[in-house]
Formats: C-alpha cells, structure tokens, sequence
C-alpha cells in the first residue's frame, strides 16, 4: 500500500473514532519492529551454539550481538535442513500488528514484525511463513517505518540511527537497501560471519540524517523508511529486532561514510544497555 493510502486510512480511522496504535506519550525516542527478546529464545540455559559452546556466552538469559543463535540438535551446524528451524514468534509479530517498542510517535502503517524471531530457512515446514513466495530462495524481509511525530517531541537536525540485530549470514551476497520517503535509496554491504562462527549474532548501526527519515508535515513530522533485505542465495537467517532510534547500539564502532559498521567480536557480556548519543 502506498504510503499516501495509508495515511488516508489512518486519517479515516481517527475521523471514525477508530483506535489508532500510538506511543506518542512522550518525546521521541525510537521506534522499533520486533522485540528485544533474543529472537524469542526463553530460557537461554542448556542451547548450544554450533562450536559446542553455550549459545548463551555470557549466560544473561538473552541471546545477543556477538553471541550465537543454537545449533537445536546438536550436530554442531546452523542450516537449513539441520534441524534448526524455528519459530518464536509472539502472536501480534505473526499477525505483522504495529511496532512493538518506542515512544513519541503515532503509527501510520508500520510492518515487518512477521519476520522477525524466526528461521527464514528453505526447510521452514511450520505455519504462517511470512514470505509468499514460500520458503524456497530467496527471503528478503521487508520492514516498513511510516509513523508521526509531533513537532515538539523531537528536535529537527537530530541524528538518527539505523539499528539491526540479525543472525547467522553466510551466504553472499547480501545487501540492506534503504528506501525514503523522497524514493531515494541507499545501499548498504554486510560482513559475512567468519570460520567457526556459525550462527554468529550480529548487531550493525548506521547513521542517517534527520532529512533522509522526516518530512515537514505543517508543524510535526512524518518519518518513513523501507528497509529491504536483500539475500538472493542466503538459505537461513533470522532478525530479532529492527529500530530507528535517538541511540545507537552499544560500542558499535562508528560506520564509514555509506556503509554499516558491525560490531566486532570478542564483546560477549556487554550486554543491550544503550548509550545516549543525543
């Protein structure tokens, strides 16, 4: 749906009284599609990544960046075909509902959540699987922001953040495609996961301006950003969550200018704080 027809619906539901999904209850902050559970996996004690070694390295009871998505059987790889598939999803991410986290915005149609905290894997058997195409190559999810924000709740030339938590790319190529509300794109490279690393969990930032997300609406401001996933020949990997946000995800090193900076290894333990990077 276009972005414009959306808004229409939305503008409908609100004249018709219809309940429309907000988190406008205070400035700005971020807004998030998918949770920040760790794709889903609860408790974390007892899985084990493929090397062998708990999945969970610094035993939090959250699988994160830096940390491995489970090897379920136990026979020592994450893959498509190996017993790995899974399907964590809450029923409001199945059914694709509003964003999941954030504050100071009012929703205008954002989706995605259905590809989130689980297997995006050609052997994928279980029900609900988000790509219509089916779970045969290639998957590329697609998360939609399209939200409002007052003209109060944020201040205009802030720097705003692309953050991502994905796990297990192996297969290249494989690209993050940025789409604004202006049509113009931005294209950005990811780093395969090194040798014995296997079902690595990654976590990226990028930086985008405050014009690429927001566009004057009178005095407040509709932000809007489709991000593509593109992995034409990647058979399993798996997102937790995806956000636009004041923050950028701790220590992850500052991107180089049009590319996306991932975090490097050797960081188990530090953890999902956030460091304000107003």
């Amino acid at each position: 749906m276009r972005k414009s027809m959306i808004r229409g619906v939305t503008a409908l539901a609100l004249t018709a009284g219809i309940a429309v999904t907000s988190a406008q209850a205070a400035p700005f902050d971020f807004i998030r599609i998918g949770d920040q559970d760790g794709f889903g996996f609860s408790p974390t004690a007892g899985l084990v990544a493929a090397h062998g070694g708990p999945a969970d390295t610094d035993g939090n009871g959250l699988l994160q960046q830096t940390e491995f998505l489970p090897s379920l059987n136990g026979n020592g790889s994450v893959a498509t075909g190996s017993g790995d598939d899974f399907d964590n999803r809450s029923a409001g991410e199945t059914a694709d509902t509003a964003p999941t986290g954030g504050s100071g915005f009012t929703d205008a149609g954002s989706s995605g959540s259905k590809w989130t905290d689980m297997s995006l894997s050609t052997s994928f058997s279980g029900p609900n699987f988000p790509d219509p195409g089916g779970p045969g190559t290639p998957n590329n999810p697609r998360f939609t922001f399209d939200f409002d924000v007052a003209g109060g709740d944020i201040l205009a030339g802030s720097t705003i953040f692309f953050n991502l938590i994905f796990g297990d790319y192996d297969v290249s190529p494989a690209s993050v495609l940025l789409t604004f509300a202006d049509s113009s794109t931005r294209t950005i490279g990811l780093t395969l996961q090194g040798g014995g690393q296997d079902g690595l969990i990654q976590a990226a930032t990028t930086t985008l301006t405050f014009a690429e997300v927001f566009t004057a609406d009178g005095a407040d401001w509709d932000g809007f950003v489709q991000v593509d996933f593109l992995a034409s020949s990647e058979p399993y990997t798996a997102f937790d969550f995806v956000e636009l946000s004041l923050d950028e995800i701790p220590f992850a090193p500052m991107p180089a200018p049009g590319g996306l900076a991932l975090l490097g290894l050797g960081l188990a333990g530090i953890g999902l704080a956030r460091r304000r990077r107003r």
